[in-house]
């Protein structure tokens, strides 16, 4: 609370890594108005600091390349920025500030804002505005898929969404002085194409964006949904279901780096019996207003009340004050700000959901580079016993996946891999030693079954936790460049499209009229350097 005090008076620019090129539209350092004087942008941009000053605080003026020793701004005043009025007498405000450790984050302010799609421009920036008034921690948007970036998340904030018409309607926003991004991606929510009767867009069709992010100080990790579910029709009515199913497989598999939060637009009011209750209490979703014991209007729709901010797990947190704000548009915004533990924890991962995930090789976070192979060892660690698991590579270079899988195998998994490679790498060679042991399971080099400079890889898993026909694939061998360059991961859980994947591996695998020695020579030990499970260390 003293921190959003203070902010309210200036909030420090704190500049965001780059983003994700093509898939990801980050915001990055960019303000609302460029006019406006040095850190006043933000103010200018949003309403963020109603009367700034700006010789309170002290501004960031370039990009660090780690996070700043305190997540608070300068309290006291600064020196003169007029070079006329500086003395040579010493003074008590040259003194330099004690280097202290980042404030804790206790609470969290969100805001759910869904601004009309083609609200006026100046009607759109007052609801900015507002939205940003409070510097809240994050905003989750619906309908703004054609809005630009610098008005999304002025300076102070970062954005992610995948850009496009469905992808992009709903994009998530978050404070960059108190918050690190780990992993990003894109999830279908529904895919019901078709117009409807005088419809401009596919009402059917929906994507949630979602990023996981860490606290400056490295205690908490919380991921951030932005979801609008499709309203009421004649095309739509039996879309809510499994769109509520889809959230929930998505709040299950993020909940394993962390708590949840979910704002979206969910187009059923909350007391009607169309309010999918028992669909959201099995994804452990409650709304806020479950918390708080009550609820009110959220815009224009006949005292109904639509649009939701949502926890889970409900005992990571309480409210500590919930309002709606009045927009422009025909939705208010849902303003929440809930106490966070001081120290987060993760659940079992039992559930995956179709979607993309994204790396940030730029970003400062060793985590948010290494989002991608931390999403393939928690598919390869929720396979349970009894299953298989194949993996089909055009090269094995990682060595904390080779550990991941050979303890796969260990545990009663059957684990196949085909490479591409023609001089095995050391992974593939100590992998295929110690799978040589485990009856059922292999190493098998096939670089014929890989186009000349290919570089792919897919993992299919007959069970991943509860999710069957479980299907990974990336533009890329399972190399520390998952780590070094921006790298896409894509999950689906379609049995047809995994049945099709399983056929083509077995003719791959299947070993020609003379099976070729397995490569000799494979070291007895595991691979040197990093222990399998230490963090990879990939070159920029």
């Amino acid at each position: 609370m003293m921190l959003r005090g203070a902010l309210a008076t200036g909030l420090s620019a704190a500049v965001a890594t780059a983003g994700v090129a093509a898939l990801a539209v980050t915001a990055g350092p960019v303000g609302g108005l460029r006019g406006a004087p040095g850190d006043l942008a933000l103010a200018a941009a949003t309403g963020c600091a109603s009367e700034p000053d700006p010789t309170t605080y002290t501004p960031t003026p370039t990009p660090t390349s780690s996070p700043t020793a305190s997540a608070s701004p300068t309290a006291g005043p600064t020196a003169s920025a007029s070079p006329a009025k500086a003395t040579s007498a010493p003074t008590a405000t040259t003194e330099p500030e004690p280097t202290t450790a980042p404030e804790p984050v206790t609470s969290v302010e969100m805001v759910q804002a869904n601004i009309k799609s083609g609200t006026v421009l100046k009607k759109f920036k007052a609801d900015l505005r507002k939205v940003f008034r409070t510097c809240p921690d994050f905003v989750t948007f619906n309908e703004v898929p054609m809005r630009q970036p610098q008005y999304l998340a002025p300076t102070g904030y970062d954005i992610f969404r995948t850009p496009g018409q469905y992808t992009g309607a709903n994009p998530v926003v978050w404070r960059t002085d108190r918050w690190v991004p780990e992993a990003r991606g894109t999830t279908m929510i529904s895919n019901k194409q078709g117009y409807g009767k005088g419809q401009h867009v596919m009402w059917g069709v929906r994507y949630a964006n979602w990023v996981t992010l860490r606290s400056i100080d490295g205690k908490q990790t919380v991921s951030v949904v932005a979801v609008h579910i499709a309203p009421k029709s004649a095309r739509t009515t039996k879309l809510l279901g499994p769109s509520i199913q889809r959230l929930g497989a998505l709040v299950g598999q993020l909940s394993g780096s962390g708590p949840v939060l979910v704002g979206g637009d969910f187009n059923r009011h909350y007391k009607s019996s169309e309010y999918p209750r028992a669909l959201l209490d099995a994804a452990r979703l409650n709304a806020v207003y479950d918390l708080s014991g009550r609820y009110e209007p959220t815009g224009d729709h006949h005292g109904a009340t639509i649009d939701y901010v949502m926890v889970r797990p409900a005992e990571a947190f309480s409210v500590l004050s919930q309002r709606t704000r009045e927009l422009n548009s025909d939705h208010d915004a849902v303003v929440v700000e809930l106490s966070l533990p001081e120290q987060t924890v993760g659940e079992p991962v039992i559930s995956f959901s179709a979607g993309t995930t994204v790396n940030d090789p730029a970003s400062v976070s060793q985590r948010g580079r290494s989002t991608v192979i931390r999403s393939i060892q928690g598919v390869v660690k929720a396979v349970p016993a009894g299953e298989e698991l194949r993996v089909r590579t055009s090269s094995l270079d990682v060595r904390r996946v080779a550990a991941k899988l050979l303890a796969a195998a260990r545990r009663g998994v059957t684990v196949k891999v085909v490479t591409g490679t023609t001089d095995s790498t050391t992974p593939e060679r100590w992998l295929t030693k110690q799978l040589a042991e485990v009856p059922g399971s292999y190493v098998r080099h096939r670089p014929d079954a890989f186009e000349p400079g290919q570089t792919s890889s897919v993992l299919l898993a007959s069970r991943a936790g509860i999710t069957p026909w479980t299907s990974l694939s990336l533009d890329r061998g399972l190399s520390r460049t998952m780590v070094s360059q921006r790298t896409v991961l894509r999950l689906e859980t379609k049995k047809k499209a995994y049945k099709k994947q399983v056929r083509a591996f077995e003719a791959d695998a299947a070993p020609p009229s003379a099976e070729p020695t397995e490569p000799t020579g494979e070291p007895t030990a595991e691979p040197t350097g990093d222990a399998p499970g230490a963090e990879e260390t990939a070159a920029p």
